[in-house]
Formats: structure tokens, C-alpha cells, sequence
């Protein structure tokens, strides 16, 4: 069956190298987060190092300092036309970003969306909805980072598929460490913290149809399950994969089928497991470039979006035990880092909509997969 090559329907200019965004999951909205990373130097200040990629941009000389900014912006269909465009709503100046993930639950009667950034901490941001102009505003964040100079690589929500109660978040460090943290009505307490990987640990992700497991991926090409259960003191994982043969840096449970789980790695493979089996995938696609960002469709069960890095953006028709290219979106002109689905969709006949971004360009694009994937 042929693939659907895709095309952009808007973009926008993020300045700062863009690496990570995702719409915000509550109302009929189009708004999305943008997270950026711009690496200064005394020898190349306001610009981004030119590096390969974010591994070896943590690995700079202690001399270099890190920023980027939270955008919020919002795709707005001009009237008659039938186009896209993206327009800025707020700018938030902050330390260099390296995820942005909203919580799916309201938490404390907010909506909230957590930014894990080189400085090592973890920052929640409320949506308060006082004007378009202010969407944001600070909530809490943690206090100090895991050890010195880490960074924050990577966090992820209990609740997205449970809500009720004070949620917890995951979160991962270059220095191979995992927090879980509890969000408390004005601060994030720490639960836990455990040396999971030998090397960076690129992500954290919570088993979304059992928040009490945890799995991790790391520079080390390890994938990890972790159980709160049993404790995390011991720094024992439940299993210990080593089918990956590059650092892991995208883990994200099914939203629809309780036990698939996918992963993906610099070594530019997707797996799909069984949660039930973790001894090898029951299925694997080789997208062509480094996977960095993994999302699963808000409704179709079979979509896999994934910002495969030198590859652009692809989506995976996942069956139980198939996997194949369904389409892709090759308008990237640098590193395809950031990926996600828009969580409604007004106008069924026009498609699902979805945004990515791209490093060393710092662009986002818009674009459209029409009607669903074939069953």
C-alpha cells in the first residue's frame, strides 16, 4: 500500500532551536506549547552550537549556559480561505527546555503542564485563562536538581488514563537518574530517587493503565520497568531489556489497548511490546532516522506518531502484531525532535492535525493526516 506523503499547512518561527511541544488536551482548542534549547557559549554567544544532536549538546564545556523559552501559540483557520496559520499567544523566558507535557487530568481544579529544563528542575505552569495574551503562569516546581549540573531530560503524568487525587510525575536526568514526584496544592514533594542508567536517562514514562509501574530508557540502550510496589531504593528493575541496540529515548504506553507498549531509540527502531512479555517486541519498524518522540492517537488505536530526527515525521499503522509505514511528513530541513497530535478535531472532514518541530531551523509545522488509517 502506498505511503501518504504529507505536506505543510503552516509554520512558525521559533528563533531558539526547537525540540519538544504538545496541545493542550482540554476544550475544543487548537493551542500547543513549544519548548526551545539554545546553547550559549563565550565564543558563540546568541546562537546554537552546531552539534549533531542533544546528546552531545549536554556534553558542552561547563562555561556554556543553556536557555530557550515556552511558547504558547494556537493554529487559527482563517475564515473563507481554508488555511492555517500560527499565531504567538505568550513567551515564557526560562531555562533551556527539554519536554513539555500537559497533565490530562485537571489537577486541584487546574489545568496544568509540567517543563523539564537544563537547569535540572521541573517547573508546572497553570493554565489560568485570564486572556489570550497570559494563558501561563508559574504553579510550582522543584527545588534543586538531582545532583550537580544535571539536567532534566524528560517527564511524564500518572493520570492520563485515571484521574482523582494528587498525580504523580516521573521524571529522568543526565545523570541517569529517576524522581517520582507527588504535586501537592503549592509545591512538588519528592517521593523517590534512584540511580536507573549508567549513562544519560533520555525518558521516564508511567504504564498509563498501571501508574504504580514506571518505565525508563537511557544512553546506555537499556529499557527498564520499574514498580513502586516493590520499592526503588534497591535501584532493581522488574525487567532489564537490552534489545535496543542505541540509547532509548521515547517510551509511551497505548492509550488504547492496556498492553502495548512502544519504544523507540536512537538505533532508529520503534518496538512494540507486550506488557505482559517483555523478553522481546512483538513487533518493529525501522523509521529511517534516530526516534526521539513517540504519541499514539487520541482515538485511532492503530496511529503512532513519530519524530524520527533525520528522518522527519512518520505514522506507524500498528496492529497487534504488524507494523507498517503509513505516512510521512518530510518538510523538515533539520532534526525532527518535537510531535504531537491535536486532542480534538472541529472539522471531521478535514483530518486529524498535527505539529512538529525542528532543531537547528527552529520551525514548527502544521500539518494534516486525512480521514483515518485503513483497518
Amino acid at each position: 500500500m502506498d505511503v501518504e506523503m504529507l505536506k505543510s499547512l503552516a509554520s512558525f518561527d521559533t528563533e531558539y532551536c526547537a525540540d519538544s511541544l504538545e496541545f493542550c488536551p482540554y476544550g475544543n482548542t487548537r493551542r500547543f506549547l513549544v519548548g526551545t534549547y539554545q546553547l550559549l557559549t563565550s565564543d558563540n554567544a546568541g546562537s546554537s552550537a552546531q552539534t549533531e544532536e542533544l546528546e552531545q549538546e549536554i556534553a558542552k564545556p561547563s562555561d556554556s549556559r543553556r536557555i530557550g523559552r515556552v511558547y504558547v501559540c494556537e493554529a487559527v483557520e482563517d475564515a473563507g480561505e481554508q488555511t492555517l496559520r500560527i499565531i504567538e499567544r505568550q513567551r515564557i523566558e526560562t531555562s533551556a527546555v527539554f519536554d513539555i507535557k500537559w497533565s490530562y487530568q485537571p489537577v486541584f481544579g487546574k489545568q496544568l503542564a509540567g517543563v523539564a529544563s537544563a537547569d535540572g528542575l521541573l517547573t508546572i505552569y497553570a493554565n489560568d485563562g485570564s486572556s489570550d495574551e497570559s494563558l501561563l503562569s508559574s504553579f510550582c516546581a522543584t527545588e534543586e536538581p538531582t545532583s550537580d549540573g544535571s539536567m532534566c531530560c524528560s517527564l511524564d503524568w500518572s493520570n492520563r488514563l485515571q484521574g482523582g487525587g494528587s498525580p504523580s510525575i516521573a521524571t529522568s536526568h543526565s545523570d541517569g537518574s529517576l524522581q517520582l514526584l507527588e504535586v501537592a496544592e503549592s509545591a512538588i514533594e519528592v517521593e523517590s530517587q534512584w540511580q536507573a542508567h549508567d549513562l544519560e536517562a533520555w525518558t521516564a514514562a508511567f504504564d498509563y493503565w498501571n501508574p504504580e509501574v514506571v518505565y525508563s530508557g537511557g544512553d546506555d540502550a537499556r529499557l527498564k520497568g520499574w514498580d513502586r510496589r516493590i520499592g526503588l531504593s534497591s535501584s532493581t528493575p522488574v525487567f532489564n531489556s537490552g534489545r535496543h541496540q542505541a540509547g532509548v529515548c521515547s517510551i509511551q504506553s497505548s492509550l488504547h489497548r492496556q498492553h502495548m507498549l512502544a519504544t523507540g531509540s536512537y538505533d532508529e527502531h520503534v518496538f512494540i511490546w507486550d506488557k505482559r512479555n517483555m523478553r522481546a517486541p512483538v513487533a518493529e519498524h525501522n523509521v529511517g532516522g534516530g526516534v526521539w518522540r513517540l504519541k499514539w492517537h487520541p482515538e485511532d488505536a492503530c496511529a503512532l506518531l513519530v519524530g524520527a530526527m533525520y528522518n522527519g515525521a512518520q505514522i506507524l499503522d500498528v496492529s497487534q502484531n504488524d507494523t507498517r509505514l503509513a505516512a510521512s511528513f518530510m518538510d523538515h530541513a533539520s532534526i525532527t525532535y518535537g510531535a504531537d497530535w491535536c486532542q480534538s478535531r472541529d472539522n471531521p472532514a478535514c483530518g486529524w492535525l498535527a505539529a512538529t518541530c525542528s532543531f537547528y531551523d527552529h520551525i514548527v509545522h502544521l500539518w494534516r493526516k486525512q480521514g483515518s488509517l485503513p483497518q
